[in-house]
């Protein structure tokens, strides 16, 4: 009798080790930004939501400041599926899909809320449509924010005010539209833009005012033009292999949890904007505000951009500018 107690004590020790084994389940997401960013609180959100509503059966755990992979590294390492999550710029997907540098269109949104507006009405589907074709599932959208001027030499006002500067750039789309207004651009990533800058290899840089502020690059820097003129888009994507393993109960509550933090982020830029703002102000930047005049002017020179965008994009990148103009140039 002892011993077939001892047996079934046994049996089922087993039954609970492998139950646990079999419900509980932890898989690693790579964030290359800092842990106090917004966008990096949000992400932790998605976290927290995903055990929240997994009854703690589903573990997310963030890797933040590039501990796992930098910015220029992650979309490879979620297609190769060494990482199950990871935080992707869209422009880090310009050589597999054009479209995706849609976002860096110059002056093609009007405010904060564009991108949500724009990927709602139907561009956030046509661009996981074009992920999936590369083995990546979009899991939610991440909103950046603006991104602005920022330089060394003198306040950007007009075309002419670019000319002879050069500029860290953070995508090839921003290359041209750099190009356009007369600068020469460098495109380099966030995390060697301060020394850069420190160092004069540039005279400048295009980054959002959050990011600049985390970066601490008003230190190295002597004017903000603040010239809302395109918005860098991220994403949390997954491995479509790792995605399509996972029982529906999983993703539903994955992507609930997602929307969420969607949500959230995008409640939260503007508070960003504004406190960066004051940062930036408060450490004896001179912070340029465009009149409409002087948008105008930026616009002009930049209008070639769109175009060379939808010949390098195609058919897609036709349907993602037609999405925008007919929401936003009504």
């Amino acid at each position: 009798m002892r011993q077939f107690r001892k047996v079934a004590v046994l049996a089922a020790l087993f039954v609970m080790v492998f139950s646990v084994g079999a419900y509980a389940a932890e898989y690693k997401l790579s964030n290359q930004l800092p842990p106090s960013h917004h966008i990096s609180k949000g992400i932790h959100l998605f976290a927290d939501k995903v055990k929240e509503y997994s009854g703690g059966k589903t573990t997310i755990n963030v890797f933040d400041s590039a501990q796992l992979y930098k910015d220029t590294e992650i979309l490879e390492a979620i297609q190769d599926g060494v990482v199950e999550l990871g935080l992707v710029a869209t422009n880090k997907w310009g050589g597999m899909v054009p479209a995706a540098d849609v976002f860096d269109v110059p002056f093609l949104f009007v405010d904060l809320s564009s991108p949500g507006a724009y990927l709602d009405a139907g561009a956030g589907e046509v661009l996981d449509r074009e992920f999936v074709k590369f083995g990546v599932k979009n899991v939610f959208w991440v909103d950046y924010g603006f991104i602005q001027m920022w330089n060394s030499k003198r306040p950007l006002r007009t075309p002419a005010d670019f000319v002879g500067l050069t500029m860290r750039s953070y995508s090839a789309g921003d290359s041209e539209t750099l190009k356009a207004l007369g600068a020469a651009p460098t495109l380099m990533s966030s995390s060697e833009m301060y020394m850069a800058l420190q160092r004069h290899t540039v005279d400048g840089a295009t980054t959002g005012m959050p990011a600049g502020v985390s970066r601490k690059i008003y230190e190295v820097q002597k004017y903000l033009t603040i010239a809302n003129y395109a918005t860098a888009e991220f994403a949390i994507q997954a491995n479509l292999e790792w995605w399509d393993g996972l029982d529906q109960e999983t993703r539903d509550l994955l992507l609930k949890a997602g929307k969420e933090a969607e949500l959230w982020i995008r409640g939260a830029i503007a508070d960003s904007e504004n406190e960066a703002e004051k940062t930036v102000r408060d450490a004896g930047l001179e912070v340029i505000t465009l009149t409409a005049e002087e948008r105008a002017a930026l616009v002009e020179a930049t209008k070639d951009v769109k175009g060379g965008f939808i010949k390098r994009a195609g058919d897609v990148g036709q349907e993602l500018i037609n999405i925008a103009d007919k929401l936003f140039n009504k």
